[in-house]
């Protein structure tokens, strides 16, 4: 009788998890469908609901916190270390901090699974204490530890503070250990750490989002005579939300002046956002349709599947991101774009420049540029439809190039430097 092959195991660590809303859910069956071998566990946030199934384990705030005050404690200057001891009194009873903010724990984890080396930890959204934890959990299992793949998704990793974050940084990448691999989503993320850090990182670790890459879908949907522009996901300053409502009213004094379909902003966010003294406070004469251009508010705590059927209803999605930001790091809403062939009106400057350069993306700077932007959009949208295809088979390429599958098996993708 022929013995059966050991399955493989998978544990995603997202603390972040914690219901069916953004994209942090998204990554769990991503991950699970690019690794069909493993078997998948997960670790969640505190409040994880259950959505998924039972977790693994939870990772606590609390523990992070006192990790944190470490980090204060041992990198920080006078002010912050004073306070870091009077933090660490308050909180804990003790100057007994954690090594990491969850390499203990995530350690007796991977014990009660039986993790070993071939099998797999992944971190989708990866920071500086995921990093510390990764080495931490490597130390106390030891050969027994298995390989863990951190993803970074912006330059910030956690630490606002420059200083110790770079200090942070410094100390853990000494000891690196051969069993953890460093990943981006970005290129341009990649060439940032590796520029500023000399982090042995490689970009190009992406995960479909909510949208499918599927064949130019919602062709049944009736739109009627409006042109659909979608503004998706909580309003934010770093997503150029401020700004939405003078990018509106520039539209709408073109709109005046030529002659243009009724342009619908299709805006996600709360009933407050909307209201006086609300982030979309400006945009209320818009909403009584009186004019060529309106907006029609949409709730941002909705379903996947009502989520996949209002941003198939659009005809563009537009972006006003700011660069400070979204010049490193990616958007799930640009890749929901792509995969759903939806040209991409995007702020000049953004990174993942792959996939908004095909014929697909308009780029813009100021408020009478976006509207100049959109207006062209509007004015024929089949001018987009070949590059949307191309950005939609270019985002498609990439995913099944996935560099998680060299760390799994190197001959997939060729020789590695220096063989």
């Amino acid at each position: 009788m022929i013995e059966a092959i050991k399955r493989k195991k998978l544990l995603i660590v997202e603390r972040k998890l914690e219901h069916n809303r953004g994209h942090h859910h998204t990554q769990i069956s991503a991950l699970s469908m690019l690794l069909p071998d493993h078997d998948t566990n997960v670790v969640a946030g505190e409040s994880y609901d259950g959505f998924l199934g039972t977790a693994a384990g939870k990772l606590t705030a609390k523990s992070i916190k006192l990790a944190r005050l470490r980090s204060r404690l041992q990198y920080g200057n006078m002010s912050q270390r004073l306070g870091a001891i009077f933090g660490a009194v308050k909180s804990a009873h003790t100057l007994r901090l954690p090594l990491s903010a969850f390499g203990a724990p995530l350690a007796e984890i991977c014990r009660n699974l039986q993790l070993d080396p071939g099998d797999l930890v992944i971190v989708p959204t990866a920071d500086l204490d995921t990093l510390e934890s990764a080495v931490e959990l490597t130390t106390i299992l030891a050969d027994k530890a298995p390989q863990i793949c951190l993803r970074f998704l912006n330059s910030e990793l956690g630490d606002r503070n420059e200083r110790m974050r770079s200090k942070r940084m410094s100390t853990v990448l000494r000891t690196l250990p051969t069993n953890v691999f460093l990943f981006t989503e970005t290129e341009e993320l990649a060439a940032y750490f590796r520029e500023n850090f000399g982090m042995p990182v490689e970009g190009g670790f992406y995960l479909p989002c909510s949208m499918p890459v599927a064949m130019p879908p919602g062709a049944g949907i009736d739109r009627g005579d409006r042109f659909r522009i979608g503004v998706f996901g909580e309003p934010r300053p770093e997503k150029g939300s401020q700004r939405l409502a003078d990018i509106v009213a520039a539209l709408a004094e073109l709109a005046e002046a030529g002659s243009t379909a009724p342009i619908d902003f299709v805006i996600q966010g709360s009933p407050a956002d909307f209201r006086e003294g609300g982030v979309y406070a400006a945009l209320q004469e818009f909403l009584k349709g009186e004019r060529n251009v309106f907006v029609s508010p949409q709730d941002n705590r909705i379903s996947p599947a009502e989520f996949e059927r209002l941003f198939h209803s659009v005809d563009a999605v537009l972006l006003p991101y700011e660069t400070a930001i979204y010049s490193l790091q990616g958007s799930g809403v640009v890749q929901d774009a792509v995969a759903a062939h939806k040209p991409v009106i995007h702020t000049r400057g953004m990174s993942m420049m792959a996939f908004l350069s095909h014929g697909n993306g308009v780029a813009a700077t100021t408020d009478r540029e976006f509207a100049e932007a959109i207006l062209r959009v509007a004015t024929d949208p089949s001018n987009f439809r070949e590059g949307t295809a191309r950005a939609a088979a270019c985002f498609q390429s990439t995913l099944a190039a996935n560099p998680l599958l060299r760390v799994l098996d190197p001959s997939l993708h060729g020789p590695q430097e220096g063989s």
